[in-house]
């Protein structure tokens, strides 16, 4: 019998407001996998996904599995994969983008700068006291409708609000300083065009402000909303599951640890 490899991935929320593929927080939901080399490709699936997902060979965690092998004498016949996952699927919670790779990869909170075609990392530490209160819908985000909707050419006038922002979330973290989060939060890039694929959005992250959160934004593509609280995470949930009802998106609501490390093999 082959020998089994496990790995376990932290979720990922990226962008958090301004940080288009720049920025990312690891929180604590995770996907774990034990992969074996066996004649042909079986997948057991337990927790979030069923049904969402096809079980087979084009499902991506067979295609990420069977990657390093690619191009050997031998190629693998199958993998028998047994997955427990605690990540939402397609609710912007996880992705291929390069700034949720660095924080799954690096855990903690990251700034991905592009180089050369590869990505340098950078980690910023997390004050413990700040929680991620996540509003997840209950379906799944029309997520390339809302890439789309994300301008090619964005003005000069917004580029520096959003390069200004993220500095704010810079000293915000490295000065431990929560006065600079609601500021730090906010989005001229891509939040405005994709809220029409996303109509409770606006909505969502005034009722979670005002409820007592330090700022708010679009979790990477979405359709999930983060907002960062230190204190009132019940209040702020209930904030957030309310406006996002009035719209008629129900979903429900996780609070979240950020994770300090990224996979475990």
């Amino acid at each position: 019998m082959s020998k089994a490899a496990t790995v376990r991935v932290p979720a990922s929320s990226a962008n958090l407001g301004p940080g288009f593929d720049v920025l990312a927080l690891a929180l604590d939901l995770h996907l774990e996998v034990e992969a074996r080399e066996s004649p042909k490709t079986t997948i057991e699936w337990k927790g979030e996904g069923i049904g969402e997902l096809p079980l087979n060979r084009r499902n991506l965690i067979v295609r990420a599995a069977q990657e390093p092998f690619a191009g050997w004498s031998r190629p693998l016949d199958g993998l028998t994969l047994g997955v427990h996952n605690q990540v939402p699927i397609g609710r912007g919670l996880g992705s291929s983008a390069s700034a949720i790779v660095a924080a799954a990869l690096h855990g903690g909170f990251c700034i991905a700068a592009l180089e050369d075609g590869g990505v340098r990392v950078h980690r910023l530490g997390w004050p413990e006291r700040w929680r991620a209160v996540v509003f997840v819908p209950d379906e799944v985000s029309p997520t390339n409708e809302a890439r789309r909707l994300v301008p090619r050419r964005p003005t000069r006038e917004d580029a520096v609000f959003n390069l200004g922002r993220v500095a704010e979330w810079v000293l915000a973290c490295t000065k431990r300083d929560r006065s600079l989060l609601r500021s730090a939060m906010d989005d001229r890039l891509h939040q405005p065009g994709r809220a029409r694929a996303y109509p409770y959005l606006d909505d969502t992250i005034a009722a979670a402000e005002q409820a007592g959160a330090l700022g708010a934004a679009l979790s990477g593509a979405g359709g999930s909303v983060i907002a960062i609280a230190d204190r009132d995470l019940k209040r702020v949930g209930d904030a957030m599951l309310g406006a996002a009802g009035e719209r008629r998106h129900p979903g429900r609501i996780l609070i979240l640890n950020a994770v300090a490390r990224g996979p475990r093999l």
